[in-house]
């Protein structure tokens, strides 16, 4: 299997989590990216690789970037670099 990361959001993390609320979090998350992409239509725009070599990719469903979805859903944060905010109260 390939790793990429998907870029313009911060999810909360899932094997890594900081706290039990970032966990659960992560797992929506996660179960809402699936969602989005068992769905027709899916494309995958590759940006390039980051310092660690993944691919940075862009996924979109019918038109519509599925971070965007995530960040307007409340499961994901806007992200283009710098600090990255935290999911733990």
């Amino acid at each position: 299997s390939q790793t990429a990361r998907l870029v313009g959001f911060d999810a909360p993390e899932t094997k890594l989590a900081k706290c039990a609320s970032e966990a659960a979090w992560g797992q929506r998350a996660t179960l809402r990216l699936r969602a989005l992409v068992s769905r027709p239509g899916v494309e995958v725009f590759r940006n390039g690789h980051d310092k660690y070599g993944r691919e940075l990719v862009t996924l979109t469903v019918a038109g519509r970037d599925v971070g965007e979805v995530l960040v307007a859903e409340g499961l994901a944060h806007a992200y283009h670099g710098g600090s990255r905010g935290g999911w733990c109260d």
